[in-house]
């Protein structure tokens, strides 16, 4: 199986980033079929994410009913009742997957789940989630991470970290970014999780302290403060209390330190074109961002943004589904039908997968 590589690139050069994005890219490393079987997001069983499939946990918040299909079982779920983003009562209905309820706020295009799963509930998912695990602990997707983590190190080191002394990973996963950085030189490499299924993995990494917790619960007394950089990578889209958190997040970063952030995009061409049959809305994602609701977050709070960026084609999916193929299914565009959409189209208009913004205290 072909191998991504590391790029490196200019920052002030768009097509040298997005050859060097391409490389953490999947869809276009593997092939779109090739990658989601490999990773364990499609299987034989047809009950992968990619396979259009209801998360195994999220049965225990909802119920098939048979005849009007999926009803949320009431005492696990609480309402929204405002933006958490700017706090704007003003929403429309956006769109209902597997009885999730997603709404648009019609003042910062923010999305967000509404009524959303109670906290102490999903902890106790999150406990039951075995896909991630299977997922982010498959070989390619190691590699695809490998490459992926160099690049944001690579970026936080031009945008000017202020140094490489002490370093946290919100929701680290794998670890394998965590320790990519400590390869990369960072001298502190601390991560926190709330799924405990990655621990042992953590505990295979040298000089990679590993806390296990929500960060809606962690104890930042025991972490301390002074960090020049702290990332999330596609964490943002799970917490609750969106406002505080970064706020808190600001206050752990030293002056001019850096936090970078990757949440998927919901303005993609992907997420626009398939919409419900997305697999981003899914019993995990309680926010989901724009350009402008993110950036305004981070603003918010008091963070300059240094940069704003899209990642993750999944140009395959796009393809295969305008040609009238399941989005996930490999298909493609055979025909080249659609030969104009290009990574580089993409990424230049704000519609790759994965929104990418590092932001400066």
């Amino acid at each position: 199986m072909t191998k991504p590589q590391v790029k490196d690139f200019d920052l002030n050069d768009a097509a040298s980033r997005l050859i060097a994005k391409n490389e953490f890219d999947g869809h276009l490393v593997y092939g779109s079929k090739k990658f989601h079987t490999a990773t364990h997001r499609s299987n034989a069983k047809k009950d992968g994410p990619a396979d259009g499939a209801m998360h195994h946990e999220q049965h225990d918040v909802v119920r098939d009913s048979g005849a009007d299909r999926y009803q949320r079982i009431p005492e696990f779920w609480e309402d929204v009742n405002e933006c958490p983003i700017c706090g704007s009562k003003n929403r429309s209905f956006y769109l209902s997957r597997f009885a999730l309820d997603i709404y648009s706020c019609d003042d910062c295009t923010h999305r967000y789940m509404h009524p959303r799963i109670k906290f102490e509930k999903l902890i106790t998912l999150y406990a039951k989630d075995y896909t991630a695990n299977k997922v982010y602990s498959s070989e390619p997707q190691m590699d695809i991470d490998g490459v992926k983590s160099t690049y944001g190190l690579n970026l936080l080191d031009k945008l000017g970290v202020p140094d490489r002394g002490r370093i946290m990973d919100l929701g680290c996963g794998s670890g394998k970014f965590l320790a990519t950085a400590k390869q990369h030189g960072w001298n502190e490499c601390i991560g926190v999780d709330a799924n405990p299924t990655f621990q042992d993995i953590h505990e295979e990494v040298n000089g990679v302290r590993f806390i296990y917790s929500s960060f809606e619960t962690l104890d930042t007394n025991a972490i301390g403060e002074g960090y020049s950089a702290i990332t999330l990578w596609n964490v943002l889209e799970h917490l609750y209390d969106l406002k505080s958190i970064v706020r808190q997040i600001h206050s752990l970063l030293k002056k001019d330190g850096l936090l970078f952030i990757m949440v998927p995009n919901v303005e993609s061409m992907a997420t626009k074109l398939i919409r419900e049959k997305s697999a981003t809305f899914n019993w995990k994602h309680v926010a989901h961002f724009s350009p402008k609701s993110l950036e305004k977050l981070m603003n918010d709070a008091g963070f300059e943004t240094a940069l704003m960026e899209t990642s993750i084609s999944e140009i395959e999916n796009v393809k295969s589904y305008m040609n009238g193929a399941w989005p996930y299914s490999g298909y493609g565009d055979p025909d080249g039908n659609f030969d104009f959409i290009t990574p580089s189209f993409l990424h230049e208009n704000m519609l790759g997968s994965r929104l990418i913004g590092v932001f400066r205290r």
